[in-house]
C-alpha cells in the first residue's frame, strides 16, 4: 500500500513559490527545492515532470491568486480610476502582512531569467503579464472616457507606459531599491499621464 502524501499539491506550490520568488528559476536547485518542500526529488519529478514543469504550475497558481487578487481589488472598473491605477502600481511594492521584504513580481523575476524560458513556462509567464496590460489598459481607457489624462496624451499610450513602469518597478525592488522610493515612483508616474478630479482641483 503506497504511503499518503506528505502534502497535497496547493502546500507544495505555495512553498515552491517562494522559493522561485527569492531565488527565480536558474537560482532555485532541486537540492533548495527538496529542502523547502521536504520532498524528495523523484516525488517532485513525479508529480511536475521538472523543475520548469513545478515552476509552470507556481506561476499558474500566482496568477490566479496574487495577479488576480490585485486585479479585483483595484482595477475591478468600480471608483476612481486613477485611483485604482494609483492603488495597483503601490500596492506592487508593499509588502504584504506576511512578506518580510519587497520581493518584487514572480513573473518578472522569472522573465528576466538570462537563458530563454522554455514552454509551456514561458507561455504561463506571458499570460499573466497579459492579465496585468489589459486590467491596466481598461482603467486607463475608463480614466481618459472621464476626462482624467493629461492634455495630449493617448490612453493605450499611457497605459503601455504605466506596463513598463511597473515592470521595472518589479526590477528595482529585486534590486533592493526601498519601499518608499518605489512607491514615490509609482504615484509620480501615474500623475505625468494623468490630471486631478474636479473635486481635487478645487479642494
Amino acid at each position: 500500500m503506497p504511503r499518503p502524501a506528505k502534502f497535497d499539491d496547493d502546500e507544495i506550490l505555495e512553498r515552491a513559490m517562494h522559493v522561485f520568488w527569492r531565488r527565480g528559476l536558474s537560482g532555485a536547485s532541486i537540492r533548495d527545492l527538496e529542502s523547502e518542500l521536504d520532498l524528495r526529488a523523484p516525488s517532485i519529478y513525479r508529480r511536475f515532470g521538472s523543475k520548469e514543469g513545478l515552476a509552470a504550475a507556481v506561476v499558474q497558481r500566482y496568477v490566479l491568486e496574487v495577479i488576480d487578487g490585485r486585479i479585483e481589488k483595484h482595477l475591478s472598473g468600480q471608483g476612481d480610476p486613477v485611483s485604482n491605477v494609483m492603488g495597483f502600481l503601490v500596492s506592487a511594492v508593499t509588502p504584504g502582512p506576511e512578506e518580510d521584504l519587497l520581493l518584487g513580481c514572480l513573473l518578472t523575476t522569472i522573465a528576466m531569467e538570462t537563458d530563454a524560458l522554455p514552454e509551456p513556462l514561458a507561455r504561463d509567464v506571458r499570460f499573466g503579464l497579459r492579465r496585468i496590460d489589459d486590467a491596466l489598459r481598461a482603467e486607463v481607457r475608463r480614466a481618459a472616457e472621464e476626462g482624467r489624462l493629461a492634455d495630449g496624451v493617448v490612453a493605450d499610450d499611457a497605459a503601455s507606459t504605466l506596463s513598463l513602469v511597473m515592470q521595472g518597478l518589479m526590477a528595482s525592488a529585486r534590486a533592493g531599491v526601498g519601499g518608499e522610493e518605489l512607491r514615490r515612483r509609482a504615484r509620480g508616474a501615474v500623475e505625468m499621464v494623468t490630471q486631478p478630479s474636479v473635486s481635487q482641483k478645487t479642494g
